[in-house]
Formats: C-alpha cells, sequence, structure tokens
C-alpha cells in the first residue's frame, strides 16, 4: 500500500508459492534407492548407540564372569594373623586369601558360596569374651524371615578349633532356613562366624561347614 498523486493505491503482488519442504525428493546425487542419503551418518550414529547398549555391553557382561572358586590348599584371611582354609569348590563373593593383598589397611569381611549355602566371617574390636560376643550379636537375616537367629536357636554349645581358639555356637533349623553363629575373641579381636542356608544344603554340606569352621586358626605371614 502506498500514497500515489494523492490518492491511495494499493499495489499488489502476486504472493510467492514455496513448495512444501517434505514434499521434496532429494537431488539425484543424495538419493540412493528414494532414501536421503544425507542422513544415513545420523541414522548409523543412532544405531550404533543402540547396538552398544542392547547387544556389546551385555555380551561383554555375560562373558565377564564374577566367579571366582576357591582351590585346593587355599586359606581366607579374617585378620591379619587370623584365617581359615576354604574349601575347593566354593566360590568368594567377598575377601581375600592370604596371599592377595588389598588396596588399604584393613582386610573385609569374608563371604564364601557354595549352592546357595551362604558362610560369612567377619572380625572387630572386642574386648570381652566369645559368649559376650554372641549375645551382642543382632543376628537377624531374612533368611529367617526377619527373626533373630539367638531367638529360635538350640542351646549353646563350646566349641573349639583346631588351631586352638575356643569359641561358642548357636545353631537353628527352620523350615524355611537354617544353620549357625560361632563366635570367638582372641588378642583382643571377635570373630564371627555366620552360616545360613536351605535346611537340606546345611545338611549336605555340613562336613565342608564343620572343617571350615574348625580350620580357623593363626597363619604365618602377612596380608598387606
Amino acid at each position: 500500500m502506498q500514497w500515489k498523486r494523492g490518492k491511495l493505491s494499493v499495489i499488489s503482488s502476486t504472493a510467492h508459492k514455496h513448495e512444501p519442504i517434505h514434499g521434496r525428493r532429494p537431488p539425484a546425487d543424495h538419493r540412493f534407492l528414494g532414501l536421503d542419503t544425507r542422513v544415513f551418518p545420523h541414522a548409523l550414529a543412532i544405531l550404533g548407540v543402540w547396538m552398544l547398549w542392547t547387544v556389546i555391553v551385555p555380551a561383554i557382561d555375560s562373558a565377564v564372569s564374577s566367579e571366582d572358586p576357591t582351590g585346593a590348599g587355599d586359606r581366607m584371611a579374617v585378620t591379619e594373623t587370623v584365617s581359615f582354609a576354604a574349601p575347593a569348590g566354593w566360590n568368594v563373593e567377598s575377601g581375600f586369601r592370604t596371599d592377595q593383598h588389598g588396596a588399604s589397611d584393613s582386610l573385609p569381611r569374608v563371604t564364601l558360596t557354595g549352592g546357595t549355602v551362604t558362610v560369612s566371617v567377619d572380625a572387630d574390636t572386642f574386648s570381652g569374651t566369645a559368649d559376650e560376643l554372641l549375645s551382642q550379636t543382632d543376628a537377624v537375616s531374612l533368611a529367617t524371615n526377619g527373626s533373630s537367629v539367638l531367638a529360635v536357636s538350640g542351646t549353646r554349645q563350646p566349641i573349639s578349633t583346631d588351631g586352638g581358639l575356643s569359641g561358642v555356637q548357636v545353631s537353628f533349623d527352620t523350615p524355611r532356613s537354617a544353620g549357625s553363629v560361632t563366635t570367638f575373641v582372641t588378642d583382643g579381636e571377635g570373630i564371627r562366624v555366620q552360616v545360613v542356608g536351605p535346611p537340606d544344603q546345611i545338611a549336605a554340606r555340613s562336613r565342608e561347614i564343620t572343617d571350615m569352621i574348625a580350620s580357623i586358626g593363626t597363619h604365618e605371614g602377612d596380608t598387606k
């Protein structure tokens, strides 16, 4: 619209017709089987990320085994001077053998699994007796359906290891799980051994469990 010779005149023009972008065909030099080859790099990048997380990473996870089976003669370090013999074929979930070195000065809890049976051995500073340590043990486990082991266990029994340690032990046996808690005190450190598993598996591995506990004693050398 503009003023011309004192009169208002309207100048109109034909609107430019724009061809919809989405309706355009890609140029011949960027076309393959009717597809725009310019989007191929982006599609390949997306496909690569998808394959990484859905194919490659799971394959690596399955290839890297978490199994760490014990061998004949392996001894697991409980403290710097106390260890026990692990039966061959059990899996080390945590802890170190006496000939292994950790990144820190402290030793982690030793946890071994044999099938569905779990044996955990840990140690900490304690100035009382083995019986007092057992009384202070808050042995509540999901395996016992939230019940205190001490509440469902039998009579405390004295126990001695082949290495000369004296302690106490209580056993429990419920329809869902069975096991025991054994405690020792030596050189100002309390040692607690917890065993839990299905009743039939505890019975089947009773000899291995008994031998493990009986083998607890001092060892030569340093795990650091």
